[in-house]
């Protein structure tokens, strides 16, 4: 009788060992990776990569939505109320380095072809510690070109923004979407992608 108790232990301590070592697989407590997407891009650049929900980007050849937003100066600005023919479209943060990198190279790229593209750098407000941080970024750094700040997330969602930075190059004419670039660009790079555009249009 002690022989068949004593198996009858072992028998469920066995089974108590293979449910706790397989706990995590048998209610799915494992921690999950999020959504995390691959955004080398085109330029072989990475960017800062953050949780998206799984939604299907906006891709080049498409439209670009239309958005209004508040500017740091406190005006409202139509995002394709422009003259230029082309608007780079820019999604950053303050905390995001390789967008700190990215910002001096906007304003020069703004700099020399203020005639042809409009520069517009849409800060994802909801992620900052506060508006007086961006403010005092963007007047350390002597940008120039509108900071719109998306308060919450309203434009970061509509473009299906999966990383920062994340820009998108649109032709203003008709709102389409001639690049879409996931990661930072250099200057040179933003150069190339200027010259593609403006050769193809001649």
């Amino acid at each position: 009788m002690w022989r068949n108790i004593l198996s009858v232990g072992i028998l469920v301590s066995l089974i108590v060992v293979v449910l706790v070592m397989n706990a995590n697989d048998l209610f799915n407590l494992e921690e999950q990776d999020p959504n995390i997407v691959d955004v080398t891009g085109d330029t072989s650049a990475e960017g800062v990569t953050i949780t998206a929900p799984n939604v299907s980007q906006l891709q080049e050849g498409g439209p670009a939505p239309a958005f209004s937003l508040e500017t740091l100066s406190g005006d409202q600005l139509e995002a394709f109320d422009q003259e230029q023919d082309f608007i780079f479209l820019n999604f950053w943060a303050t905390w995001c380095p390789p967008c700190v990198d990215e910002m001096p190279d906007l304003q020069k790229f703004q700099d020399n072809h203020q005639d042809k593209i409009q520069v517009l750098a849409v800060n994802v407000t909801d992620v900052e510690r506060s508006r007086n941080k961006v403010d005092n970024f963007v007047h350390d750094l002597d940008l120039e070109y509108p900071i719109l700040l998306d308060e919450e997330n309203e434009i970061y969602d509509l473009y299906s923004i999966i990383n920062m930075p994340t820009s998108f190059i649109i032709r203003t004419e008709d709102q389409q979407i001639m690049k879409r670039i996931n990661g930072p660009l250099t200057y040179e790079q933003m150069e190339e992608e200027l010259m593609s555009l403006t050769e193809d249009k001649r």
